[in-house]
């Protein structure tokens, strides 16, 4: 793969603790707004047939309850559904959390995934050993161009990457030094303009 303008190559892991925080900020930004939403338009529902119960005629009352009751029964999983999710993605993310990753920094795009693991780096480990021949690391990586549907949060540990409102890459700045940091900062500006923001 050619490196040519390589800015910054990094490897990382990501703890369980920053996945967390990160996963939910990033609910915050997509998810619970949509639910809250949703949840007060339900409630004004309810409000309204709550209304025609007291005040309506009898032979409604039973339909009014059971519209009043359905919608109940709506707010309750758009409260619930967001924490199931989030709980059943941590105790995933408990399997692969010693997991390595890599960001490649380019002038035109970023490339980022997983180190997978040398293939057949047991059988040839005596090999290795003598000829002072480590195996390379097998990269595997996505492409992301700048672009306006590429959006950078910078958080207080970690920068969000995401293109789409249902996935997100997480990036610990604690690999960074402070100098780079400024350079990520720089580089994301002059290429994303408003979709790099820094959250308060």
């Amino acid at each position: 793969m050619n490196d040519t303008g390589l800015l910054l190559e990094k490897l990382y892991q990501i703890p369980f603790l920053l996945f967390k925080t990160s996963f939910t900020a990033f609910q915050k930004k997509f998810v619970y707004p949509r639910a809250y939403l949703t949840m007060g338009v339900l409630a004004l529902i309810i409000g309204i047939y709550a209304y025609f119960v007291i005040n309506g005629p009898d032979s409604q009352r039973p339909v009014y309850c059971m519209i009043i009751l359905v919608c109940v029964m709506l707010i309750g999983f758009q409260w619930y559904n967001p924490r199931k999710i989030r709980r059943n993605l941590l105790l995933a993310v408990r399997e692969i959390e010693q997991d390595q990753y890599k960001i490649r920094i380019f002038p035109e795009y970023l490339e980022i995934g997983t180190i997978l693991p040398a293939e057949d780096a047991g059988e040839n480990s005596d090999t290795d050993d003598l000829f002072d021949d480590t195996p390379e690391e097998n990269f595997s990586g996505t492409r992301i161009y700048y672009n306006k549907n590429l959006h950078i949060t910078e958080y207080q540990d970690f920068f969000m990457l995401y293109q789409t409102k249902t996935m997100f890459y997480v990036l610990p700045k604690a690999v960074f030094s402070e100098e780079e940091l400024e350079i990520l900062r720089v580089h994301f500006s002059q290429k994303l303009d408003k979709t790099f923001q820094q959250s308060k």
